[in-house]
């Protein structure tokens, strides 16, 4: 391709109102940017400690419905928000703001593939495993079956010498 053939790069935004289907992702994207510029003003207005304790916010009507990470931080956030609410309402935009809801949405916790792969597979397992490779016709489906149960084997060698 040469330089004058080169296609520019386009924002998501430019790319979903071309669409066809675009008044639902438009109206999607827009609802999105509103959440993220909502959760930024509230993040201001909270003290420097519990910004990172704020995870999302929405305007729902005349409720701020502000997601945070625990219990704890669920009740001193609601305390704080519900004093800064009035700073809020008179920015533009969320003048409509006049009830408050706290809710928690704990951080999911994904594994790393280390505790992946401490898990344990027991001497049974293992062998119920090495049964239904030995009736696999396919020779490198049945190679990889018979890897898996290596898996206990090498479980139960570590673990002898962790005694």
């Amino acid at each position: 391709m040469t330089k004058s053939q080169q296609k520019t790069l386009r924002s998501i935004q430019t790319i979903l109102s071309e669409s066809p289907v675009k008044s639902h992702q438009v109206q999607i994207l827009k609802q999105n940017q509103a959440h993220s510029a909502l959760l930024s003003t509230i993040q201001e207005l909270l003290p420097e400690n519990s910004q990172a304790h704020c995870l999302s916010a929405q305007l729902k009507y005349d409720n701020l419905i502000v997601h945070t990470d625990s219990s704890a931080w669920a009740a001193k956030l609601r305390f704080q928000l519900t004093a800064l609410l009035p700073t809020l309402r008179r920015q533009d935009g969320y003048h409509l703001a006049t009830k408050l809801t706290v809710r928690i949405q704990p951080q999911q916790v994904t594994k790393s593939k280390k505790q992946l792969a401490q898990g344990h597979m027991d001497q049974e397992t293992a062998q119920q495993i090495r049964e239904l490779a030995s009736a696999i016709p396919d020779e490198n489906l049945r190679q990889r079956w018979l890897k898996l149960a290596e898996c206990a084997d090498d479980t139960a060698q570590t673990d002898n010498h962790k005694k």
